[in-house]
């Protein structure tokens, strides 16, 4: 019976790679469903991300800000700096690329054409522009084209997005619960003028050995 058993493993091990598939699709445009109660996945994030920015682009206080902030630049086409700030990892993955979320916020605010985003300010600032403004002197740049002192402006508006994770075990069934938090504040007043809050969540079912 003993040497029965390795030539039968090889069979089924053949059968299930035989079996194994490649579908490509587009993850702009296509929800998969797939969770994982260990993580957060990349569609949950995508979702998040867009029904946030519209949200907040479309909240009275938000539009009440922007017609005072082009009253004070007096320009009609004035658009406030915003920082957005490195979204918070506070679930029970500490791998989680949350990256991710902060990008897709950032193409969002872009393609909405409300504000302009920052990249020059807070702890994500990007490298790249202060070096590039540390030319001044070297004599193997035009002067001209040199980025002076004093033309970097600051950003009026704050950004922070969180990722919270529960879960919840009963029996053979896990409750999983994702809470997104974003806020958006006025710098000069500290004031918060726009929060969003949204809980997403599923339960999976043990089925056998494993989860």
């Amino acid at each position: 019976m003993k040497s029965f058993i390795p030539p039968l493993l090889s069979i089924v091990a053949f059968f299930l790679g035989s079996c194994a598939s490649t579908t490509l699709y587009d993850p702009s445009t296509t929800n998969t469903g797939i969770r994982n109660t260990r993580t957060v996945s990349a569609e949950e994030m995508k979702l998040v991300a867009q029904e946030a920015i519209d949200d907040a682009m479309s909240n009275p206080r938000f539009r009440e800000f922007l017609q005072k902030y082009k009253i004070e630049m007096q320009d009609e086409f004035a658009r406030p700096v915003l920082k957005l700030a490195q979204a918070v990892n506070d679930t029970d993955d500490p791998d989680l690329n949350v990256d991710q979320l902060t990008d897709l916020l950032n193409d969002a605010l872009f393609n909405a054409g409300y504000v302009d985003v920052t990249l020059a300010e807070g702890n994500d600032r990007t490298a790249s522009i202060a070096n590039s403004r540390g030319l001044a002197m070297d004599p193997n740049f035009n002067q001209q084209t040199v980025a002076r002192q004093g033309t970097l402006i600051a950003a009026r508006l704050v950004m922070r997005p969180k990722i919270i994770s529960n879960l919840t075990l009963d029996g053979s069934r896990k409750d999983v619960v994702r809470t997104f938090v974003i806020d958006m504040a006025d710098i000069n007043t500290g004031l918060v003028m726009w929060r969003y809050t949204r809980q997403l969540g599923f339960i999976k079912k043990h089925a056998g050995i494993g989860m």
